[in-house]
């Protein structure tokens, strides 16, 4: 295999020498059309200017390129605390699986197991087929895909994947499909690689819309929040930027409105929590 580039990302191209499937699915070459369904992916989401952006980019992507309909994405501080993520986003039928998950499975979600934890932190993604091959599931694990996914919900195909996001926060993206193959070893191979590429765009994403906005400020901007941050009015920034204050008045104006802020104090608190 080569290398080559996608934006910053750096991808894989495939030679014809790579082209032999391999046992371990952390390490399972692709064909020409997997690594093409992650390249459309990764196109999707590289240019995502915050993770709430990436978020909705990435599920649709995943319905356009992999046939994924009903997906999740949680988040959480740690992994574990990722199940309990109460406002997920959500498409297709977890929308609908969301509060029966809550009230009743998402301490027994099949991917809180050890065995998917592992397959999750080593290779980024793990699945309902793979988890089985390994020997008998934890028998809550196996009572939430006996009684949840199936019975309930009809869903024969499930898989995990893990995301690293900024502040050593963690996603987890949900896939589910009640046909049994939807999931197979190519699908799930492309989703390893795309765990990986997709991991160095998400730790670099601002967390929300407004830290994008307040990113993307001039250097003069970013002065004068800096300077709203601790606590100065108009008049001393002005005297400290050396401006007029009603210019001040203007750059404070403009940048509420850029960042959406409704105050000087919301914009302070957005600035100190940006450093």
């Amino acid at each position: 295999m080569t290398q080559s580039t996608l934006g910053d990302i750096p991808t894989t191209v495939l030679t014809p020498a790579s082209r032999r499937p391999s046992r371990s699915p952390a390490r399972a070459v692709l064909r020409q059309v997997d690594y093409e369904r992650a390249f459309d992916v990764l196109e999707s989401c590289d240019t995502a200017p915050s993770l709430p952006d990436f978020r909705e980019q990435l599920v649709e992507s995943l319905g356009t390129t992999f046939g994924l309909r009903h997906v999740s994405f949680f988040e959480g501080a740690t992994f574990h605390s990722t199940f309990g993520d109460l406002a997920p986003l959500t498409e297709g039928l977890t929308l609908k699986m969301l509060p029966e998950y809550h009230d009743r499975w998402s301490r027994y979600d099949l991917f809180g197991s050890p065995a998917a934890m592992r397959q999750l932190v080593t290779t980024g993604v793990s699945s309902l087929v793979e988890l089985r091959t390994m020997g008998a599931l934890p028998a809550s694990a196996d009572a939430y895909v006996r009684h949840f996914l199936q019975a309930t919900w009809r869903m024969e195909s499930a898989a995990a994947m893990r995301l690293e996001l900024p502040g050593g926060h963690t996603a987890l993206v949900g896939m589910f499909d009640s046909a049994p193959d939807r999931l197979g070893h190519w699908e799930l191979a492309a989703l390893r690689l795309l765990a990986r590429q997709l991991s160095a765009v998400t730790r670099r994403l601002p967390v929300s819309r407004r830290h994008a906005a307040l990113a993307g400020l001039s250097e003069r901007q970013r002065q004068v929040v800096r300077l709203v941050a601790d606590g100065l009015s108009n008049a001393e920034i002005a005297e400290t930027l050396s401006l007029a204050e009603d210019s001040v008045k203007k750059y404070v104006s403009r940048i509420l409105a850029t960042t959406g802020c409704g105050s000087r104090m919301e914009l302070a608190l957005l600035a100190r929590a940006s450093t």
